[in-house]
C-alpha cells in the first residue's frame, strides 16, 4: 500500500509539472503565427519553471511535515521539478550545448542566467550535500524521469535522488556558463557600438551661468551606461557574478575608448577647458553609479574587490585626463605668444630699446588675459593645474628663444649680443617681471609657491652661467653646471646647453667649456645619473609635452645644423641616446621635417 501511494505521489508531482508546461505550449501554438511567438514561448517557459522552483520551498515547509520523514516528499518534488524544467529549458536553447543561444536576445540570456542561478541556489539550500557534488557517478537524461525508489518501492533512495539532482544542477550550470559567455560577448559588442556612436558624434557645447564650459559627453555616455546597467541589474540576482562580470566589461571598454579618444577633444583653449570639466564630471558620475550599485547588491568580498579595481581604473583615467586637459592649455596659450613675442625676444630691439622689459610685460599681460579665461571657463581646482603648466611653459619658452638665438648665431669670434652686460641686465628684468606675476598669484593659489622656486631656478642658472662666461660673475662655472645637470639628468644635453650659452656671450671660449663639461662627466653622472624611468614617463599618456627643459633641448638639438667644437661622431652618439628616450619626440621631428 505504501509503495503504491509513494509511486502515485511521484506521478502526481510529475503531472503537476507537465500540466504547467502543457499550458505554455498550448498558448504558444495559438500564437504560432505571431512574429514574436518564439520570444513569448521562451519567456513563458522560464516563468513556469520559476513557479515550479518556488514551490520547492513550499513543499519542504508546508507539505513535507504532513508525511512520514522517510517519504522524503521534498526530494520527490524537487526531482520532478529538476527533471521537467531542465527538459523544457534545454529544448528551448537547442540542447545541452546551447545551439540556439545566439538566437536569444540579451534580455532572454539574462533571464536564463538568472533562472539557473535561482534554481542552483534553491536546490543547494534545500539539499546542502548537492553543493559539493560537482561530479556525479551516473549520467541521467532529461527526457527520462529519474528512478528514485529503493528495491521494495516503499522508500525513497536518497542517494539516487541527490545524485540525480546534482547531475541536473551541474548540467544546468554548464548551460549557465554558455549563456553567460554569450551574454558577455553581446555586452562587449553592444558597449563598443554605443561608445563608438557617442565618441564619434559631435557633442553639444554648453556654458553655465557662471561661464563654465562643458559638453554633452558625460551625459551621453552615462545615460546609456546607466540604462544598460539597470537592465542587467533588474534581471539578475543581487549576488550574481554575471552582473559583476558585465559591469567590469562595460567599465573596461569605457576606459579603453576614453584612452584612445581623449586627444580628439583637445583642439583649442576652450575645448581643453570643456574637456577638463567633462572628464571631472565623468569620474564623479562613475563613482556615484558604482556606489549606488554596491548599495543595492550583495556581492562577495572577492567580487567587490574586482568591481572596485575596475571602477577605480576608469575613474583614474577620467581624473588623470581632466588634469591632462587642464595642463594642455599651455599649447594654445603659447601659440600666439610664439608668433608675437618669440620672434622678437633677444633680438636687437629687445636689447637696445626695450629698457622697461616691454616684451616680458607683454608676455605677462597675455598670460593674465588667458588666466581670466581659465577662471571663467574651468573648475577652480583645474585652473591651478592649468596655471602651473603656464608657469613651466613660460620658463621653457624663454629658454628656448635664447637657445634658438645660439643656433642662429654663426660667428665664432664675436658674441651674439651687441652689449652682453646690457643683455644680461635685460634678462634679469625679464625674469623679475615673470616671477613677480606668478608670485602674485600665490595668495589665491598656494600650491604655486613650491613650484615657483623650482621652475625659475632654470632661468637663474642659465643667467648665472652666461654671467660667468662673460666675466661678470666670480662664481665657479662647475657649480652651476652641476645644477643644470640635476635638472636635465643627461650629460649630452648639459654639454649642448652650456656650449650654447658660451657661444652667445663668449664664443671663443666655447671649446674650453665643452672640454670642461667633458672633464666633469663622471661627476655629473654620479650626482644626477640618467633616469631609467624617463622613457616610460615621457611616453605615458598622462605626460604633457612642452613643459620640460630636456624635452625642449632635444627637439632643438636633433634639428641643429650649427657646427660645435666637437667631433661629428660624438654628436651622432649623443643624438642616438636621445632618440631612445625621446622616441615620440624624435618621430615628431621627423614628421616636421
Amino acid at each position: 500500500m505504501r509503495a503504491a501511494a509513494l509511486e502515485q505521489l511521484y506521478q502526481d508531482f510529475e503531472l503537476r509539472g507537465v500540466d504547467m508546461f502543457r499550458g505554455v505550449h498550448e498558448h504558444a501554438a495559438d500564437l504560432a503565427e505571431d512574429e514574436d511567438a518564439a520570444n513569448t514561448q521562451f519567456t513563458a517557459v522560464l516563468k513556469a519553471a520559476t513557479e515550479l522552483v518556488t514551490e520547492i520551498d513550499i513543499v519542504k515547509h508546508q507539505m513535507s511535515p504532513c508525511f512520514a520523514p522517510h517519504w522524503h516528499v521534498e526530494a520527490l518534488w524537487s526531482s520532478c521539478v529538476a527533471h521537467v524544467c531542465s527538459n523544457h529549458i534545454v529544448q528551448q536553447i537547442g540542447g545541452p550545448d546551447g545551439q540556439n543561444l545566439p538566437d536569444l536576445s540579451i534580455t532572454q540570456l539574462l533571464e536564463l542566467v538568472a533562472w539557473v542561478e535561482y534554481f542552483r541556489e534553491t536546490i543547494e539550500e534545500t539539499f546542502p550535500e548537492v553543493a559539493s557534488m560537482r561530479n556525479t557517478k551516473k549520467t541521467y537524461f532529461v527526457e527520462e524521469r529519474p528512478e528514485l525508489f529503493a528495491g521494495d518501492k516503499r522508500t525513497v533512495n536518497m542517494k539516487n535522488a541527490t545524485d540525480s539532482l546534482a547531475w541536473v544542477n551541474n548540467m544546468l550550470w554548464e548551460v549557465h556558463r554558455l549563456a553567460q559567455e554569450e551574454f558577455l560577448v553581446r555586452t562587449r559588442s553592444q558597449t563598443d557600438e554605443w561608445l563608438d556612436k557617442v565618441y564619434g558624434s559631435e557633442t553639444v557645447k554648453n556654458q553655465s551661468s557662471e561661464g563654465k564650459l562643458t559638453t554633452s559627453l558625460c551625459e551621453d555616455i552615462f545615460s546609456f551606461s546607466s540604462v544598460q546597467l539597470r537592465t542587467i541589474r533588474e534581471r539578475l540576482s543581487k549576488k550574481s557574478d554575471a552582473l559583476i562580470l558585465a559591469v567590469c566589461i562595460i567599465l573596461s571598454h569605457m576606459r579603453s575608448k576614453q584612452v584612445h579618444a581623449r586627444d580628439n577633444f583637445l583642439q583649442d583653449l576652450e575645448t581643453c577647458c570643456a574637456a577638463s570639466n567633462d572628464f571631472t564630471r565623468m569620474s564623479e558620475k562613475c563613482e556615484d553609479m558604482i556606489s549606488e550599485m554596491m548599495s543595492q547588491c550583495e556581492f562577495s568580498e572577492d567580487m567587490i574587490a574586482t568591481l572596485e579595481a575596475s571602477s577605480n581604473e576608469l575613474m583614474g583615467v577620467y581624473s588623470s585626463d581632466a588634469v591632462y586637459s587642464a595642463r594642455s592649455v599651455h599649447i594654445y596659450v603659447f601659440d600666439p605668444i610664439e608668433e608675437e613675442i618669440g620672434i622678437r625676444l633677444f633680438e636687437e630691439d629687445w636689447e637696445e630699446q626695450m629698457v622697461d622689459n616691454d616684451l616680458a610685460i607683454s608676455l605677462v599681460r597675455t598670460l593674465e588675459d588667458f588666466h581670466e579665461d581659465l577662471e571663467h571657463y574651468m573648475d577652480d581646482f583645474m585652473v591651478a593645474k592649468g596655471v602651473m603648466s603656464l608657469m613651466s611653459a613660460t620658463i621653457i619658452f624663454y629658454a628656448k628663444c635664447l637657445l634658438q638665438r645660439a643656433e642662429k648665431h654663426r660667428n665664432n669670434k664675436r658674441p651674439y649680443f651687441g652689449d652682453v652686460k646690457v643683455a644680461l641686465d635685460r634678462m634679469t628684468g625679464d625674469i623679475k617681471v615673470m616671477r613677480d606675476y606668478f608670485e602674485g598669484l600665490v595668495p589665491k593659489m598656494p600650491s604655486l609657491k613650491k613650484n615657483i622656486e623650482k621652475d625659475f631656478e632654470i632661468l637663474a642658472t642659465i643667467h648665472e652661467l652666461m654671467s660667468v662666461a662673460a666675466g661678470f660673475s666670480v662664481s665657479d662655472a662647475e657649480d652651476f653646471i652641476l645644477v643644470l645637470q640635476k635638472r636635465v639628468r643627461d650629460v649630452g644635453i648639459t654639454k649642448h646647453i652650456v656650449g650654447d650659452l658660451w657661444h652667445l656671450v663668449a664664443p671663443t671660449e666655447e671649446r674650453y667649456v665643452w672640454e670642461l663639461v667633458e672633464s666633469m662627466e663622471e661627476q655629473l653622472v654620479a650626482i644626477a645619473p640618467e633616469d631609467p624611468s624617463l622613457a616610460l614617463e615621457v611616453n605615458d599618456r598622462s605626460y604633457v609635452k612642452g613643459l620640460r627643459l630636456d624635452e625642449m633641448a632635444v627637439k632643438l638639438y636633433v634639428k641643429s645644423r650649427r657646427n660645435r667644437p666637437i667631433k661629428a661622431t660624438a654628436v651622432e652618439s649623443i643624438v642616438k641616446n636621445w632618440s631612445t628616450t625621446w622616441s615620440a619626440g624624435a618621430e615628431e621631428l621627423n614628421d616636421e621635417e
